[in-house]
C-alpha cells in the first residue's frame, strides 16, 4: 500500500504544479482571440535592434513545433495550447516578441562570453534544424539552438548543446539573481533541443547582471519518448487535420468550426510529464554559481 500512497501524492503535487502554472503564467493572458493575438506584442519589439543576434529563423518556424513551443503543445499553461494551436493552423500571427524576450535577445551575446570565460568551451552556432527531415513522420520537429559544445574527455568524445536565459525579473534587475534550479517548464525544451541535434548533454547557462549560474543536463531517452507521444498527438490529430480542413473552405472561426480538432487545455499525459521534468530538474548538476564574479559554494 506504501507505494500506492507515495503514486497518490506525486501525482497530487504534479497536478498542484500544474494549476501553478496555469495561476503564474496564464492569468496575465485574456480569453479574447484579438488580444491573446496582439495584446504581448508591439511593433518596437520587432525592430531589428531588439531581435537575436544571429537567428533569423521566422519564417522556418512558422510551420513546424520546435522546442521552445513544446512545454506548451503538451498544456503546461493550459490556455497557450490552443493559442499554440490557433498559430500553427495559419489563423494566428505567430508570437513575435515583448520585454522579457527582447531583453534575452539583447543580452545573450554577452552572457555567451561570460559563459565561455566560466567554462573554456569553444561554441559553435549551427543552422535552424528540423529532425529527421528527410521522415515526414517526424520533420514537423524543430530545434533552433543557441549552439553546441564539443569535447574531448579521457580522449572519448562528448556532444554538447547549449543554452541560454537571461530572465527579466520584470525589468527589476535589482532583484536579479542566477536560478538555484531550472525551472521545470524548461526541460521538455531542453530534452528537445538534446534529441533534435543528437546530443548528450545540455549546458542550461543562466545570465543576470549580478552573477549567473550554470547547470549541466544529460540526455533522457524515456522522457523523449514520453514527450513524443503528445507532441505527436497535439501534431497529427489536432494541427494537421485543422490545417488540412484550413486548405479546403475558408475559415472564419476555427474555435467553432473546427472544434472537432481543438485541443484539450492540457494533454492527458502533462501530469506524467511535469513529474518525470521534475525528476529530471533533481537530477540536473549545478556546476558553477557566481554572484558578482564571487562562486557561491
Amino acid at each position: 500500500m506504501l507505494w500506492q500512497i507515495d503514486e497518490r501524492l506525486c501525482w497530487n503535487r504534479s497536478e498542484a504544479i500544474i494549476r501553478h502554472f496555469d495561476d503564474a503564467h496564464v492569468q496575465r493572458r485574456t480569453n479574447s482571440i484579438s488580444e491573446i493575438a496582439f495584446g504581448e506584442t508591439h511593433h518596437i519589439y520587432q525592430s531589428s535592434s531588439l531581435q537575436h543576434w544571429f537567428k533569423n529563423w521566422q519564417e522556418q518556424r512558422k510551420y513546424k513545433l520546435t522546442a521552445s513551443t513544446f512545454a506548451g503543445a503538451i498544456g503546461l499553461w493550459p490556455r497557450r495550447r490552443v493559442q499554440l494551436w490557433l498559430e500553427k493552423i495559419g489563423y494566428l500571427h505567430p508570437f513575435t516578441g515583448n520585454m522579457a524576450t527582447c531583453w534575452n535577445n539583447i543580452k545573450e551575446e554577452e552572457a555567451l562570453e561570460r559563459y565561455k570565460l566560466i567554462t573554456g568551451n569553444s561554441v559553435g552556432f549551427p543552422e535552424f534544424q528540423v529532425y529527421r527531415d528527410t521522415d515526414p513522420e517526424y520533420d514537423w520537429l524543430a530545434a533552433s539552438p543557441d549552439g553546441t559544445v564539443e569535447q574531448v574527455v579521457y580522449e572519448l568524445s562528448s556532444r554538447g548543446v547549449l543554452e541560454i536565459k537571461c530572465p527579466y525579473f520584470d525589468g527589476n534587475m535589482k532583484k536579479a539573481r542566477p536560478w538555484t534550479r531550472i525551472p521545470l517548464h524548461y526541460i521538455p525544451q531542453a530534452q528537445g533541443l538534446l534529441e533534435i541535434l543528437d546530443r548528450d548533454w545540455m549546458d542550461f547557462y543562466v545570465w543576470t547582471p549580478n552573477g549567473s549560474s550554470l547547470f549541466r543536463v544529460d540526455r533522457d531517452e524515456e522522457y523523449w519518448n514520453l514527450l513524443k507521444v503528445a507532441l505527436s498527438d497535439f501534431w497529427w490529430n489536432h494541427v494537421h487535420p485543422a490545417r488540412e480542413e484550413c486548405l479546403k473552405r475558408v475559415i472564419t472561426d476555427p474555435l467553432y468550426e473546427l472544434r472537432e480538432f481543438r485541443p484539450a487545455a492540457r494533454h492527458e499525459l502533462s501530469v506524467d510529464i511535469v513529474y518525470e521534468s521534475k525528476r529530471l530538474v533533481d537530477e540536473a548538476k549545478l556546476m558553477v554559481r557566481e554572484i558578482h564574479g564571487k562562486i557561491q559554494d
